[in-house]
């Protein structure tokens, strides 16, 4: 299997993530057909677990599916079905057939209705799979499942729709462009937030939308905090701190967690302030400089007890991408 690089994986969780947060515009804005079919107003489902466990036992272990989604459509009467998405970040030669087995195992586990879709985000424009094939002495297989590549739509139509999905896909397609300059990913942030606060969003949603283009555009430290000063220049001159605010309340409340958690561990907040430094040096010590993300994420943790856990993945683990919070 080929490894993903953290950039990727990262991108795969954006994705992920933002599938679950709006999934009724994520139907409607990459696949209108099936958007029309499903019935919204019954609650949707997703069976993550279930299809890690599928994934497990299929003869492509390892491999990561993104979402199954059980849905209700509205000719279907009391008949739920099962929409498989899959977001497939680079040009892979067995992803056809991948989509056929995901298919196939989900259809062997639950004996019911699946559609299988894909949402392919590389920058090839020649990677367009469409079906999987096989024919034998009379005996043939034929599957194919609808797929839409981000790297079509066009920038001025994004620019001029309301779906939130519109800004995801501008956000990706920015992405891809920047490459590997973190420069680049810098200047396309700042502008991309500017375009995020006044597309009208919900303060939920841009909440949301933000978390997302956090996943793809990382930052180097540097860049980070010139970034933090642009964002809440941003806010300031709209009036709207919904980034700015949720993130003081969430370290307000962090504090006070950690206070909570640190009597009833019997340590002092001191105490707990001093094992996230000793985390941050240890993967100093190791792998030099650490990304600002991953330091913003350890000083969240409140727990002593995970604290711990964590200096001892950061003493042991191969490498910083090996190290999560």
């Amino acid at each position: 299997m080929k490894k993903r690089s953290k950039t990727r994986a990262d991108a795969d969780g954006g994705w992920k993530d933002i599938i679950e947060d709006f999934t009724e515009e994520f139907f409607e804005f990459y696949f209108p057909g099936v958007h029309a079919a499903i019935d919204f107003t019954e609650p949707v489902k997703f069976l993550d677990k279930e299809l890690r466990e599928i994934v497990t036992e299929s003869e492509v272990a390892g491999r990561e599916a993104d979402k199954l989604i059980e849905v209700r459509l509205k000719a279907g009467g009391s008949e739920w079905v099962l929409v498989h998405v899959e977001v497939q970040g680079y040009p892979d030669p067995g992803f056809a057939e991948r989509m056929f087995i995901y298919h196939y195992r989900v259809y062997d586990r639950y004996r019911r209705d699946i559609v299988s879709l894909a949402v392919l985000t590389d920058a090839d424009p020649g990677f367009r799979p469409a079906d999987f094939r096989r024919s034998l002495l009379g005996c043939e297989v034929t599957f194919t499942f609808p797929s839409v590549k981000v790297i079509d739509y066009d920038t001025d139509q994004l620019d001029a729709s309301n779906s939130p999905f519109a800004l995801v896909t501008r956000i990706h397609l920015e992405y891809l462009a920047a490459g590997s300059s973190a420069l680049k990913r810098f200047d396309a942030r700042v502008a991309l937030t500017r375009r995020l606060y006044q597309h009208g969003f919900s303060r939920e949603q841009v909440i949301r939308l933000y978390r997302f283009m956090g996943f793809l555009m990382r930052l180097p430290d540097d860049l980070a905090l010139k970034y933090r000063k642009e964002l809440e220049s941003i806010e300031g001159e709209l009036s709207m701190p919904y980034i700015t605010d949720t993130e003081r309340l969430a370290k307000r409340e962090g504090r006070a967690e950690g206070r909570a958690e640190g009597r009833a561990e019997g340590l002092s907040e001191g105490q707990i302030q001093g094992l996230r430094e000793a985390v941050v040096h240890a993967l100093e010590a190791r792998f030099g400089e650490v990304p600002y993300q991953t330091r913003e994420a350890i000083s969240r943790v409140a727990s002593g007890a995970k604290l711990k856990k964590l200096l001892r993945l950061a003493v042991t683990a191969k490498s910083l991408d090996a190290f999560s919070v």
